[in-house]
């Protein structure tokens, strides 16, 4: 399988759900270079080299990329690398999955509101905002609101305000994850929350996935992160009848040509309203139940993208087209409480369940948690690819009884586990 012996890749950031993609690349022969600002990144250990600069430094990338004579590049999951990703790109005369333009909409949730609005996709309704970060005709704006940094992603700067005089608090904290310095304020939304994912060779558009987002909430009543995924979404049918063509005619519309891309959303009331768009796979390793469902792997079609500027055979891919919903598929999250983890336990014996495809870990023994409400409070993550909703039940109950979490007290550490008597 040494199909690209002797060549090197390098990929941007050194995050543990790369460990698969690095083993992947070099399977096939590739030269694994990871690039990180944390010296101790966890993917650092399954590289073929390690550079400590950060994503962002392009110039130094370029230097070093040339240096190293790389044959190619790839972000696969990092949401701070997707501009660097295109420019060093750019540098380096390498193709890339995504354009400056389109880097543009997808990853400032203000311009994508605008490019949706254009094309009939539905978004969240907004309140408007003066130069001085006011608002305007606040007497009609309704309490609580969503405030959001334009230009941020897992969850990072997310506040809800909840009345009009905690307005000033809630935006300063909001306006310290942008790096625009600009925010967006929007409806607050209680409705079910969905996540559609798109593949796209050579202008072709393949629909990946659709799951329905069911959150963690701790006995606060405080959100501590995602608690699971299911897949298909509930919505899908419906997705597919009211809203899948708008949402395609638009990416085409903006050039997408190759590469992943997903967008977030709600459901509400019949009307599908997107806020979170990327141009990148996610980070919870969802690409592996899509490969347990159709034998297609999206990470290793970037790969191929990196190493010869093609994601490969269009017919062969085209077979990935809502391949997904012939499974009832899960990623079960663990999501933690802050604190120290001083035992975890089970992994393995769940590992071993029938219709466990795999599983990441986030977190081990020694790990400290500090607060709630980002990425950081997912201890693990199961893979779980199933016949119907029925199996998918039977295998989370199995795999909950499995683990066990607990702190340096050896309190249970493990909040609100995913309730599967709401599946169908």
């Amino acid at each position: 399988m040494n199909e690209f012996k002797g060549k090197k890749l390098m990929i941007f950031g050194g995050v543990a759900p790369l460990k698969e993609i690095i083993l992947d690349c070099q399977a096939m022969g590739i030269c694994v270079i990871i690039t990180d600002i944390n010296a101790n990144a966890p993917a650092r250990k399954y590289a073929d080299e390690f550079w400590n600069l950060s994503v962002t430094d392009v110039d130094a990338l370029y230097l070093k990329c040339k240096e190293a004579r790389v044959d190619g590049i790839m972000n696969y999951c990092a949401d701070l690398a997707q501009k660097p990703y295109q420019k060093l790109c750019e540098m380096l005369g390498f193709k890339c999955t995504v354009t400056r333009e389109q880097i543009d909409i997808m990853t400032n949730k203000d311009h994508f509101v605008e490019c949706c609005e254009q094309y009939g996709v539905g978004t969240i309704p907004q309140y408007t905002l003066d130069g001085n970060n006011e608002l305007v005709d606040r007497e009609n704006v309704e309490f609580p609101v969503m405030i959001k940094p334009v230009d941020s992603a897992a969850s990072k700067g997310l506040i809800i305000c909840e009345k009009e005089e905690d307005f000033k608090r809630c935006l300063d904290y909001a306006l310290s994850y942008s790096m625009r310095k600009k925010v967006v304020v929007q409806k607050l939304m209680r409705a079910p929350e969905t996540v559609v994912k798109y593949v796209a060779c050579d202008g072709e558009l393949f629909l990946t996935s659709m799951s329905d987002m069911h959150y963690c909430i701790n006995e606060e009543g405080k959100r501590v992160y995602l608690g699971t995924q299911t897949y298909p979404s509930r919505f899908f049918d419906e997705y597919l009848r009211t809203t899948d063509k708008k949402v395609r005619n638009m990416l085409r519309s903006i050039g997408i040509q190759n590469g992943a891309m997903s967008m977030t959303g709600f459901y509400d009331n019949g009307v599908f309203r997107f806020f979170d768009p990327s141009l990148r796979m996610g980070g919870a390793q969802d690409w592996r139940m899509v490969k347990a469902a159709c034998g297609l792997d999206i990470s290793q079609m970037l790969t191929h993208f990196a190493m010869t500027g093609s994601m490969g055979s269009r017919d062969e891919i085209s077979r990935i087209e809502k391949a997904f919903a012939a499974k009832a598929s899960s990623l079960l999250y663990f999501d933690i409480r802050p604190g120290v983890i001083g035992k975890f336990e089970g992994v393995e014996k769940a590992a071993a369940i029938p219709c466990v495809y795999g599983y990441h870990q986030c977190h081990f023994v020694g790990d400290e948690i500090k607060s709630i409400g980002t990425a950081n409070n997912v201890a693990i993550r199961f893979i779980l690819s199933c016949r119907d909703n029925q199996e998918l039940k039977e295998t989370i109950v199995a795999v909950q009884a499995s683990i066990r979490i607990e702190d340096t007290e050896e309190k249970n550490m493990v909040v609100s586990p995913f309730d599967s008597s709401v599946l169908a």
